[in-house]
């Protein structure tokens, strides 16, 4: 009995292994996939394998580079934009301080581009007159704007930003006969530090173009203030002969623009208001006096109990 007994309950124990669940697959613990065959590329994402991937083939649920850490930001998510506002009246050299403080590129590196780079495919820059007397050579035509720049980008870039702006908002708009659109922009320049408001940029403006139709000398103060501020300390003091335009230096217009117009100054040096004024002062009440001969000016002022604000 005992011998008959033992493959009897050997067959039983076979057939019930035979019959247990998970037999037929195996019984491997490993992840399948949709296709039901096992993954075993090492770091795969399994929702990759179900179809459940973006339309940048990465998962919906999150950005994951094939090894599983997350994928690098895109060239836009990584470069920062930063607003940056150039106030019209600002010169070269403030505006490269400025780019500087907000993280765009260094001062030196923007204005070694601006002064060295070709940026002549610019029809404006190609017509700026090649003469030794210049100074910085693009001063004027940074379009006072407000910008968006990318933090740490090439200098020759952020010139070219000012300039395609300067094209589009100067270009060809401003004309004065028997002048260049260089000309016009360095007593736009003037007109900008020398006046505050519309309305007395153009009595200025005509004020200048009077002068200069008689061959007077334009005694502003701005230019010689630009030409000891920003000049002299690094082209040195030759510079003055060809900006400052006081007795015995430049004997029309500046070389060159002393800072970057707005439109309102660019208009007046376009239009100027139709006086025949030779003579204005800012006076110590902060309001401007003209006349056809200083005697006249002066005389405004007195009736009014001011004095002028500089001396002539």
């Amino acid at each position: 009995m005992k011998v008959r007994i033992l493959p009897l309950l050997s067959a039983a124990l076979l057939f019930l292994s035979a019959c247990s669940p998970g037999a037929a697959s195996g019984s491997s613990s490993a992840p399948s996939s949709a296709s039901g065959k096992i993954s075993s590329s090492p770091g795969s994402d399994p929702s990759a394998a179900s179809g459940s991937a973006s339309a940048s083939g990465t998962s919906a649920s999150s950005k994951r580079s094939v090894s599983g850490a997350p994928a690098p930001a895109s060239e836009s998510e990584q470069r920062q934009v930063v607003k940056v506002t150039i106030p019209e009246g600002f010169t070269l050299s403030q505006t490269g301080d400025r780019l500087a403080a907000k993280g765009i590129c260094r001062k030196a590196d923007f204005v070694k581009a601006a002064q060295t780079y070709d940026f002549s495919y610019y029809p404006l820059v190609a017509a700026i007159p090649k003469s030794a007397k210049r100074c910085y050579r693009l001063e004027g035509y940074l379009y006072p704007d407000t910008y968006e720049f990318y933090a740490g980008m090439k200098p020759e870039d952020a010139v070219g930003k000012f300039l395609r702006n300067a094209e589009s908002r100067i270009g060809n708009k401003y004309a004065y006969y028997g002048m260049t659109t260089d000309q016009v922009i360095t007593l736009a320049s003037i007109i900008e530090r020398e006046a505050d408001d519309a309305e007395n940029m153009k009595k200025v403006s005509a004020v200048f173009h009077n002068r200069l139709a008689v061959h007077m000398i334009l005694q502003a103060d701005s230019t010689r203030d630009y030409c000891n501020k920003y000049l002299i300390p690094v082209f040195g003091d030759g510079s003055k002969y060809a900006y400052n335009t006081y007795p015995g230096r430049a004997p029309a217009l500046p070389a060159g623009p002393i800072c970057s117009p707005g439109a309102a100054s660019l208009s007046a040096a376009a239009h100027p208001a139709g006086t025949g004024d030779l003579y204005f002062a800012t006076a110590t009440d902060g309001k401007y006096y003209y006349g056809k001969t200083q005697k006249e000016r002066d005389a405004l002022m007195a009736a009014a109990g001011v004095a002028p604000r500089y001396a002539d």
